[in-house]
């Protein structure tokens, strides 16, 4: 460090490590810069800039130091509630806090590393900052200037011109014609009831802190356990239930009420085993937490609440959308755009209704016609709002798959317009970098992703399988485990082991899965795997051929992704091409290495439009950039 590092002193430490909630937050400036946190706006020059929300907490964590240096100890209590998260996520957020400063913040202020310490904010030259409590106006200059003693009658009307002044300000703020929430969304936690006299105590304190570990992790939306709604007339939700033993399961009814009309707006009913109860609180926050989040932020882009009965339909929609509802996902989006025409995020769910409809649709045609109507409610959203990231992500998985080019631009856009509470624009993102072999760009995504939103097991899991891909299996590990603790699936630890057994050589690990009776899989295809580990792990030749013809034999509608890795790893290239061919992300999976080699394998990448994207785009897929790189990169 050097002399003029500034530390905190103890009594400003607890302040540095309090939690931030962005809807709790004062809007603050930084030179000429200010700083929205409830609404995460920069603005700058005429110029407002919508940013992540862990940036804006990390933003205001540096702010609170007023100068001196905040160490990655403090920054984890304030801005990841706690939570234990690898440096690479620290340096991902700085350094997007870096960005900010250069792009949105017209060059205000800069993040200053101090090695093995932590950060502190400077201005552009170093210099101490000068903040909004700082800055007097010109007209308040002048004032000063022009008379030092007032009267006490000037400083009474001056008082009442300055209320005025206030509240038209305040007005101005509330009533602006902006995309930002024209209501708080804060929820109250009243606690869950009926709990049973044999379960712990300590249950119901374990459910608020989970809930607000869980709504609190982006700062999106505030948590509060007042004992009374806020006054006001705006909405005020509350999140409560009711717990209960129905045989040998414990059953959680949850529900969101607005409580200043007293509607219900969601409920949702969920047996867990009962000789989990420990995982209970942490399953509610997982499971409520992801349709409350989906549903609020969605209505806070709206200019003013939505009613009682859209904002019911829109959190059915959430519901259905995350549980992949397909046409039901569809329905009722179509109700909210029915009775809100104007709502931009309601026409992007009615845009992902269809994408879900499509997807479980067997008619081609059908099929064809339900992505065309999705690809119009998108476009109909962003005419409303040009920065439904929502839209542009979710247009992207609707437009023609292998025009790989026009649907990563479609992420790219999303990703640089407002962020969605989900990390979902990330997750897409990663996908398709995924699929044309950019893996250490896709792991870049999967982890803000992640950042994000943690409680989703989907980006957890591309996550940990692209790490895999790029052999860092050890940090692969973690993410893993993550998504197999997220999963509503009993069977998804088990379908983990199976699946990618073949990828980190757990050969034992994949046949007790699939040995355990629990594991629900058709006999063949359990036969056909075991089979195949068998093989593997006796290496004898005549093994891997027995392997290779059980699992040819098997139908059509089993042989799955981890029949095509297998018959990779038995060494039976040109059959895992085959199988994999309309599955480009499978392409980049360690056991499929040699099946890169094989001389068809240039022709599958042409026909799924890589090889034009490759060309275009003059990237290469990563494989392509080692000193043992495949034939088919000689096209590229």
């Amino acid at each position: 460090m050097d002399g003029n590092t500034r530390q905190s002193p103890p009594h400003e430490i607890g302040r540095l490590r309090a939690p931030i909630v962005l809807a709790h937050e004062r809007s603050f400036g930084i030179g000429q810069a200010e700083v929205q946190p409830a609404t995460r706006e920069v603005r700058f020059a005429g110029r407002t800039s919508i940013i992540e929300p862990r940036v804006m907490q990390l933003l205001i964590a540096l702010h609170r130091a007023d100068g001196a240096v905040v160490n990655k100890d403090d920054l984890l209590q304030s801005c990841w509630d706690g939570r234990i998260v690898g440096e690479d996520a620290i340096n991902r957020v700085v350094s997007r806090l870096r960005s900010v400063a250069e792009k949105d913040a017209g060059g205000q202020f800069r993040i200053e590393t101090i090695t093995r310490v932590g950060y502190r904010l400077r201005s552009a030259s170093g210099e101490a900052l000068a903040t909004s409590a700082d800055r007097r106006s010109a007209a308040g200059q002048i004032a000063g200037r022009r008379m030092a003693f007032p009267s006490r009658r000037l400083i009474t009307t001056a008082a009442a011109g300055l209320l005025l002044l206030v509240g038209a300000g305040a007005a101005w703020l509330w009533f602006r014609p902006d995309p930002a929430a024209a209501h708080g969304m804060m929820v109250r936690l009243p606690g869950f009831r009926g709990l049973p006299a044999d379960l712990p105590p300590t249950l119901r304190e374990s459910i608020n802190a989970e809930v607000t570990a869980a709504f609190n992790v982006d700062g999106v939306i505030g948590v509060s356990t007042v004992p009374t709604p806020r006054s006001g007339t705006a909405p005020a939700y509350s999140l409560d239930g009711t717990i209960y033993r129905v045989g040998n399961s414990i059953r959680v009814i949850t529900r969101l009420t607005n409580e200043r009309s007293g509607v219900a707006l969601w409920s949702d009913s969920v047996d867990y085993p009962a000789d989990q109860v420990s995982k209970i609180p942490h399953r509610i926050a997982v499971d409520a937490g992801t349709v409350v989040r989906c549903g609020l932020s969605g209505a806070a882009t709206y200019r003013k609440p939505l009613p009682d009965a859209v904002l019911s339909n829109y959190m059915q929609y959430c519901q259905q959308y995350w549980s992949y509802g397909g046409s039901k996902t569809l329905r009722f989006a179509q109700r909210v755009v029915a009775a809100v025409p104007d709502f931009s995020w309601g026409w992007s769910a009615v845009g992902n209704g269809f994408m879900q409809a499509a997807n479980a649709e067997h008619d081609g045609q059908l099929a064809a016609a339900m992505r065309a109507a999705g690809r119009q409610a998108e476009d109909r959203a962003l005419a409303l709002d040009r920065n439904n990231s929502e839209a542009l992500a979710h247009k992207a998985y609707l437009i023609d798959p292998h025009d790989w080019a026009a649907q990563l631009a479609l992420f790219k856009r999303a990703v640089a317009a407002k962020p969605l509470d989900c990390g979902c624009e990330h997750y897409g993102y990663g996908l398709k970098l995924e699929s044309v072999g950019r893996l250490g760009a896709a792991i870049e995504q999967f982890r803000a992703a992640t950042d994000m939103l943690a409680l989703w097991p989907d980006s957890q899991l591309a996550l940990a399988r692209t790490l895999g891909a790029a052999d860092r299996g050890q940090q692969a590990k973690p993410y893993f485990d993550a998504a197999i603790d997220l999963s509503n699936d009993p069977d998804f630890g088990r379908w983990v082991a199976v699946s990618e057994g073949v990828e980190n050589g757990d050969y034992a690990a994949a046949m007790t899965a699939l040995r355990s009776p629990q594991f629900q899989v058709p006999k063949e295809s359990r036969d056909a795997l075991l089979s195949g580990y068998e093989a593997l792990t006796t290496a004898a030749p005549p093994a891997k051929k027995k392997a290779v013809q059980a699992l040819l034999a098997l139908p059509k509608s089993q042989q799955s992704e981890t029949v095509a890795t297998m018959l990779a790893a038995l060494g039976a290239n040109h059959e895992a091409l085959q199988i994999a061919a309309q599955t480009p992300w499978l392409f980049w999976r360690r056991s499929m290495r040699a099946v890169l080699n094989e001389p068809d394998f240039a022709a599958v990448a042409q026909q799924l439009g890589l090889v034009a994207y490759w060309r275009t785009s003059g990237t290469k897929p990563d494989v392509c950039l080692t000193r043992s790189e495949p034939p088919f990169c000689r096209i590229v």
